[in-house]
C-alpha cells in the first residue's frame, strides 16, 4: 500500500514520480491519494500569481519557511477593483470635467465588456487615459488585460497608470511584477529597489523572501539571480537574505552556490530552520548537515511545534520512519486536539504495514475531527476506506465512504475511489459509469475524474478509448500538466509518437524543471531505438533534477545500453533495481546481462522480476523475445 505521507510535509512537483503519473509504460493508475491530491489547474485562472496575490514587499508575508517553489504556475487572483485610490494617488488625478464624451466611450467600453469583446474596451481606456491623463482609465484598462490573459498589454496599460500616478504604488508593484513575468527582471530592478526602500524595518526580512518568489516566477531565472544579487547586497547579514539567495541559486542549477547560501544563513543564525530544511533537501550530504541543524535546535528549544515538525520532515526524506514517528508522537503529546500529528502517524505506519495501528490513528483523527470546527473528518475516512480495500473488506471500505458528507472536500474523491473499488474487481463498464455520475463543480474535480476514467480504460488495455478521452481533456483543461502527461503516455501506446513528443514537448516548455517530461521522452526514443543523443540529452537532464529516482536511472541505463555501453548500464540498471526493484527494472537488467554475455546472471535478474510482477508486459515481451522459458 502507498499512502503518501511525505506530501503532507513537503511541496512536490506533480510528476514526482512515475509512480504517482497516471499512466504510462513505466507508470501505474492513479492510486487513491491522487484523488486526495486535487492538483488539476482550473481553465479560467488568470495569469500571474506574483502579479498581485503574491508580491507586496509593504506586507510581512509566511514565506521565512516555503520551500522555493516547485512550479511555474504564475496564477493570480485579483483584487475587487484593485481597491481604492491612497491619499497619494488622488494627489495625481487631473482636474478634467467629466464631459459627457467621457460618459459615452466609459458606458461604451463598459457594453463591450459585458459583450465579451475585451480588446475595443481595453483600447478605449488606453485612448481616454491619454486624452484625460487620469490614471483610473489607465487602471482599468490594466484590469481588463490581466482579465483577458494578456500580460503584454497589461504591462503597455500599467506602465501608462505608473506615468500618470509616479505616486501609485499599486502600479510601481504591478508594473514591476508584469516585467518580471515578461522576462525582464533587469528592467524591474529600480522599482523593485524603490518598492524595498518603502518597507518597514521590521518587516524587510520577509520582504526579501517575497521579492525572491516574485523573481522565481518570472520566464528568466538567471536575470532574477542577478537582479536577486544586486537588491539584496546590503542585506546579506540577514539570514534571510542568504536563504533567498540559495532558492534563486538552485533555480539556476547553481547547486555548490546554494549550499554555501544555506550554509551562511546557518552561520549567522545557527537556529534558522528555513535554511536547514532547504539544505536537508539537497542530497545525503547536505541532508546530514541540515538535520544536525534542527536537531540542535528542537534540543534548544523542546516545546518548539515548528521544530519537531522541521525535524521530522527531514527525518521522512531521509526514510528514517521510526525518528519521524518519535517527533509526531512528541507533538500528539503535547497537544491531544492537534490532528496532524494524528493523521502522519497513520500515514507511518502504512508505510511500515502496520495496518492495525494504522486504523486505529484513523479512526481517532476522524473522530477528532468530527468534534474540530472547519476540520474534515472525511480525510480520515476515505484513508479508511483504502485500508479496508486493500484488505479485501470491499463493504467495509464503503461503509466508510458513507460517512463522507456531500460538505466535505472528500466528498468527490470519495465518489471516485468506489469507481477505483468497482474497477479493481474487474467491473470497468460499471466503474465509468459510476464516474459519470459524478456531479462536479470544481474544474479540478472535473480534471481528476477524466484522469480516472482514462487509467481505467488504460488499465484494461482500451488504450485508443484511453487516448480520445484524454485528448477531450487536455482540449478541456490544457493548462492540467497531469492531463498533458497522461496524454503523452497514452498515445505512446497506439503508437502515436507524434503526438506523445509534442504533449511531452509542451509539458517541458511550461514545466522546464519536470523530470518525468524529460524521461518519458528521452526513454521513449531509446525504447525505439531512434535519436539516441538526443534521448541521452533528455535522460540526462531528466537524471539531473531527480538524481534519486530509480525510474529515471533505469531510462539512463537504458539508452547507455541502446549506444552500446553495456558495462555503464549494468552498473545503472543494477542500482536502479536495488533503489526500486521493479519487473521492468529487471527485464531490462536481463537483457543488457544476456547481451553481455551473463546469461546466469540474466535469468536470475529475470526470475526476480517475474516473481515481482508476473504479468508484467516488458518482462514477457523480453522473455519471449529471447525465447527463454525455462526460469
Amino acid at each position: 500500500m502507498e499512502l503518501s505521507f511525505v506530501k503532507l510535509f513537503a511541496k512536490r512537483s506533480p510528476q514526482d514520480s512515475k509512480a504517482e503519473s497516471g499512466l504510462g509504460s513505466k507508470a501505474v493508475a492513479p492510486r487513491l491519494r491522487e484523488a486526495l491530491q486535487l492538483r488539476a489547474f482550473g481553465p479560467r485562472r488568470l495569469i500571474g500569481a506574483a502579479v498581485l496575490a503574491a508580491w507586496a514587499l509593504s506586507t510581512p508575508g509566511a514565506y521565512a519557511q516555503d520551500q522555493a517553489p516547485t512550479t511555474d504556475d504564475t496564477s493570480v487572483t485579483m483584487p475587487d477593483a484593485f481597491g481604492p485610490a491612497s491619499p497619494d494617488e488622488k494627489k495625481d488625478l487631473p482636474g478634467v470635467a467629466l464631459s459627457s464624451q467621457i460618459v459615452f466611450q466609459v458606458l461604451a467600453a463598459e457594453i463591450a465588456l459585458q459583450r465579451n469583446q475585451p480588446a475595443p474596451a481595453y483600447q478605449t481606456y488606453l485612448a481616454l487615459t491619454r486624452d484625460t491623463h487620469d490614471p483610473r482609465m489607465a487602471q482599468r484598462a490594466t484590469e481588463i488585460a490581466l482579465a483577458a490573459q494578456s500580460p503584454t498589454d497589461a504591462l503597455t496599460a500599467v506602465q501608462l497608470w505608473q506615468q500618470y500616478a509616479p505616486n501609485s504604488e499599486r502600479a510601481a508593484q504591478l508594473d514591476a511584477s508584469l516585467l518580471v513575468l515578461a522576462g525582464k527582471p533587469a528592467d524591474a530592478q529600480p522599482l523593485l529597489a524603490r518598492e524595498l526602500a518603502r518597507v518597514p524595518a521590521d518587516s524587510r526580512s520577509q520582504a526579501l523572501l517575497s521579492l525572491q518568489l516574485l523573481l522565481s516566477r518570472g520566464p528568466n531565472r538567471a536575470g532574477g539571480l542577478d537582479t536577486l544579487k544586486t537588491l539584496l547586497k546590503d542585506d546579506m547579514n540577514r539570514p534571510e537574505a542568504q536563504l533567498a539567495l540559495g532558492r534563486q541559486q538552485l533555480l539556476v542549477d547553481d547547486v555548490p552556490a546554494a549550499r554555501k547560501s544555506f550554509e551562511q544563513a546557518l552561520a549567522i543564525r545557527p537556529d534558522y530552520l528555513p535554511a536547514a530544511l532547504m539544505l536537508a533537501q539537497m542530497g545525503p550530504e547536505e541532508r546530514q548537515e541540515g538535520i544536525a541543524s534542527i536537531e540542535k535546535y528542537v534540543r534548544q528549544n523542546p516545546k518548539s511545534r515548528e521544530g519537531h515538525l522541521a525535524l521530522a520532515q527531514t527525518y521522512l526524506a531521509a526514510d528514517r520512519l521510526d525518528d519521524a514517528k518519535k517527533q509526531f508522537e512528541t507533538l500528539h503529546k503535547a497537544n491531544a486536539t492537534d490532528l496532524m500529528p494524528l493523521m502522519a502517524l497513520s500515514l507511518i505506519d502504512v508505510q511500515q504495514k502496520k495496518y492495525d495501528e494504522a486504523k486505529q490513528y484513523l479512526i481517532q483523527y476522524s473522530q477528532a475531527a468530527e468534534k474540530t470546527p472547519g476540520a474534515d473528518p472525511g480525510q480520515g475516512y476515505i484513508y479508511l476506506a483504502q485500508l479496508a480495500a486493500e484488505q479485501k473488506d470491499n463493504a467495509g471500505a464503503q461503509q466508510w465512504l458513507d460517512k463522507i458528507q456531500p460538505n466535505s472536500q472528500q466528498y468527490v474523491p470519495a465518489q471516485i475511489t468506489r469507481a477505483q473499488m468497482l474497477d479493481k474487481q474487474g467491473k470497468v463498464d460499471d466503474a465509468r459509469r459510476q464516474l459519470a455520475s459524478i456531479q462536479a463543480d470544481d474544474p479540478r474535480d472535473q480534471a481528476l475524474i477524466a484522469r480516472t476514467d482514462a487509467a481505467i480504460l488504460f488499465d484494461a488495455k482500451r488504450y485508443q478509448e484511453a487516448e480520445t478521452r484524454l485528448a477531450k481533456a487536455t482540449a478541456d483543461f490544457p493548462e492540467d500538466p497531469d492531463l498533458t502527461y497522461d496524454y503523452a503516455m497514452a498515445a505512446e501506446k497506439t503508437s502515436h509518437y507524434e503526438v506523445m513528443e509534442a504533449q511531452l514537448r509542451k509539458l517541458i516548455k511550461t514545466q522546464p524543471d519536470n523530470p518525468q517530461a524529460y524521461n518519458a521522452l528521452g526513454y521513449s526514443l531509446a525504447d525505439r531505438n531512434q535519436r539516441l543523443p538526443e534521448a541521452d540529452k533528455l535522460v540526462e537532464k531528466a537524471s539531473s533534477l531527480a538524481p534519486d529516482d530509480a525510474f529515471i536511472m533505469d531510462s539512463v541505463g537504458w539508452v547507455k545500453y541502446r549506444m552500446g555501453d553495456n558495462a555503464d548500464a549494468i552498473k545503472v540498471l543494477r542500482r536502479a533495481y536495488s533503489l526500486q526493484p521493479n519487473a521492468e527494472i529487471g527485464a531490462h537488467l536481463g537483457e543488457v546481462l544476456w547481451k553481455n554475455g551473463d546469461q546466469d546472471g540474466a535469468r536470475e535478474a529475470w526470475r526476480e522480476a517475474r516473481k515481482l510482477e508476473p504479468d508484467n508486459d516488458t518482462l514477457l515481451k523480453t522473455l519471449k523475445r529471447f525465447q527463454v522459458n525455462d526460469l
